[in-house]
């Protein structure tokens, strides 16, 4: 059996615990419909590719743990939501779909960031193009010609030097401003729209405002929930959701090793120019970006998720506990973003015409940004009926001339992920 490590057990945990699906389904359109044939060999050699993610879950009364999967990684027809860990995966904690000239990625969060899951798509997509259009270049790609490094299974909050049990207990952070509680609006089913913007005018726009695209999105956001909602006795907080392995000593791990950066778009900052609120955020995520920040956060919640996996006395309470650390993203933050960053497999690009990424919804409102084949793509979900604010960013859009394209909505659509039976051992 393979225990579940300190940097995963709060999202396999905590998912069970809220009961909520904690996958990924990663989309793309690409120019020509697929050949599913030449995807299943593919997806067969993605699959051997990458061993430690051929797994099942299993539990007893005490834990949750993995088992060596040897089944083959199912690939479904359709664009259907799908199940895994279940009889029709498999019971694998992945499975790949295609319909028309689609492809999705469906991926546990539980075992994998963003960060993860795309090395896992680029293999696959490198594979298939490779076969499909005579793809050669495999640069920065993991493949079978490549050594399947030991690093790349090692969590680093594993083996994070671990804080004092003092440095445990930190204040509690204040409720922030809830869309739902504090301004009203009408709580629904989970919705995605799905947006595309040209990358060279969206990056520009950036640029001209001292920003990145993921601060920017960010203070757009911030800036349209501002102006609907002047009046707030909560802050209103941003949650800004990076890939910390380049100052997690440039780990390779599949695992989830990601870092939060908090912006509160307070009076202060409400004040200041367009420009002066990208430089602050930008600011921001430069200081909780830095090494020795992103470590001691690395070290803090591997040291509160060792706790709680030794003195939690059954598998329930894990779950409640975990589920409870879960569900501050809807407490703590009054929208999440998430940005893996650009696309760096650039060989794929020429035949990839669309990405979307439609995750487990743990805000009420949050967005995914995607930057890949010229274009900037933002899946933005939520779990209220009014698209006030959505609208609102796109207004601000319009105003500083940036086209964009504005997709049907949808709901969501990523993998449902079975909890598995207790068994005796």
């Amino acid at each position: 059996m393979i225990e579940v490590t300190r940097g995963d057990a709060m999202h396999l945990y905590g998912s069970y615990g809220l009961k909520m699906d904690y996958t990924v389904r990663l989309s793309v359109r690409m120019s020509d419909p697929v050949n599913g044939e030449i995807l299943k060999d593919a997806l067969g050699k993605t699959q051997k590719r990458y061993p430690y993610l051929s797994l099942r879950i299993r539990r007893n009364a005490e834990k949750y743990c993995y088992e060596q999967n040897s089944s083959p990684v199912v690939l479904f027809h359709g664009d259907e939501q799908i199940t895994l860990n279940s009889l029709e995966s498999n019971y694998h904690i992945w499975a790949v779909s295609y319909q028309d000239d689609r492809i999705h990625l469906d991926i546990s969060h539980g075992t994998s960031d963003g960060t993860g899951m795309y090395m896992v798509l680029s293999t696959l997509l490198y594979y298939y193009c490779a076969e499909r259009y005579g793809l050669t270049d495999h640069t920065g790609i993991r493949t079978l010609e490549d050594p399947i490094l030991a690093e790349e299974s090692m969590d680093p909050a594993e083996t994070v030097p671990p804080l004092p049990p003092a440095a445990l207990n930190r204040p509690k952070m204040p409720d922030a401003f809830s869309l739902l509680k504090d301004a009203g609006l009408t709580p629904s089913e989970p919705v995605i729209y799905d947006i595309e913007i040209p990358e060279e005018e969206f990056v520009r726009f950036s640029k001209e405002h001292l920003a990145s695209p993921g601060s920017m999105t960010c203070v757009l956001f911030s800036r349209a929930i501002d102006r609907l909602f002047p009046k707030r006795e909560s802050p209103l907080m941003n949650s800004y959701i990076i890939n910390a392995r380049p100052m997690a000593n440039d780990s390779k791990t599949i695992h989830n090793c990601v870092q939060t950066v908090k912006f509160e778009f307070s009076d202060e900052v409400r004040d200041r120019s367009f420009e002066e609120q990208c430089r602050i955020h930008r600011e921001i995520t430069a200081q909780f970006a830095s090494e020795k920040k992103v470590m001691e956060q690395m070290a803090f919640s591997a040291g509160v998720a060792g706790m709680v996996l030794q003195k939690a006395k059954d598998i329930e309470a894990k779950k409640m506990t975990f589920g409870m650390s879960l569900d501050c993203g809807r407490k703590y933050f009054t929208y999440m973003v998430s940005y893996v960053g650009k696309w760096k497999y650039h060989q794929i690009e020429p035949w990839v015409k669309e990405f979307r990424t439609h995750v487990p919804i743990a805000n009420d409102l949050l967005i995914e940004i995607a930057a890949m084949s010229g274009r900037i793509f933002l899946s933005v979900h939520q779990k209220f009926k009014e698209d006030i604010v959505l609208r609102e960013v796109l207004k601000e859009l319009e105003e500083n001339h940036i086209p964009y394209v504005l997709h049907d909505p949808v709901p969501r659509d990523n993998a449902h992920m079975i909890e598995p039976e207790a068994v005796t051992e």
